[in-house]
């Protein structure tokens, strides 16, 4: 069997009797042929691939925490390169491939949403947090709004202080609307139970710059920490963008 036979077994119709057997023999063949699907030498092979080949790669090969970033990564770049077009593509990713990838699992709760203003909620484990330290990183799923693409980003630092930062990063993409745009970060604390605001800042719509906060590192990690309920840490983020007159 081949990758190019494999992919053809996972697409037959269920009318074949075979297809179920033929199926399942091509998954376990992709599986294990692409064990190692991020190694650089498989990957003009893998921009190749099929939708439902590399749902089958991705469903039964599961990288170590060390290389989830490495995986989402990889998700974008097939994404881009098989669907080009930008509304096809969103849909692809949020319904088939990002709820395969374990950083996106973890990072949300939510069904993201194309409007002119969003609020998106996203939560944390105590012990992802505590992996970021002292220089890891972890990435939500790209969020749209009015046209535009974001995520946020989880990181620990050690230089020049301890500190647990939180950044909204923009996609590379050419929104239809330009204008400013308002960033708003909150976090529920334990002892209101409710979403409290963390930071503010106001930008525009052609800046690529990453912006965000930080925490001490020793205030959002304590064993005492006022953020973290059961164990876990709440954060909402806010966008609007305001079109230019």
């Amino acid at each position: 069997m081949t990758a190019e036979s494999a992919v053809m077994c996972l697409d037959l119709p269920c009318s074949i009797s075979m297809a179920p057997a033929l199926a399942e023999a091509a998954k376990k063949f992709l599986a294990k042929r692409y064990d190692k699907f991020l190694l650089t030498k498989f990957q003009d092979e893998l921009m190749r691939i099929s939708l439902t080949g590399i749902v089958a790669i991705l469903s039964r090969n599961h990288p170590g925490v060390a290389s989830e970033e490495s995986v989402y990564d990889f998700v974008l770049r097939w994404a881009h390169f098989q669907y080009p077009n930008p509304e096809e593509r969103h849909k692809i990713l949020s319904s088939s491939l990002l709820p395969l990838v374990p950083v996106v699992r973890s990072m949300t709760n939510g069904i993201l949403i194309d409007q002119p203003s969003c609020i998106v909620d996203f939560t944390l484990s105590r012990g992802q947090c505590s992996g970021l330290f002292p220089s890891g990183s972890i990435r939500s799923p790209p969020f749209y709004c009015g046209g535009h693409g974001f995520f946020l980003s989880a990181h620990g630092k050690m230089e020049p202080s301890n500190f647990f930062g939180l950044l909204i990063e923009k996609l590379e993409d050419k929104g239809p609307v330009r204008g400013t745009i308002d960033y708003e970060i909150e976090v529920k604390t334990r002892q209101s139970l409710e979403f409290l605001f963390l930071w503010r800042r106001t930008t525009t719509t052609d800046s690529r710059q990453a912006l965000g906060c930080r925490i001490p590192w020793p205030s959002i990690i304590a064993d005492n920490s006022r953020f973290f309920i059961d164990d876990k840490l709440h954060l909402r983020v806010h966008v609007k963008i305001t079109p230019q007159p």
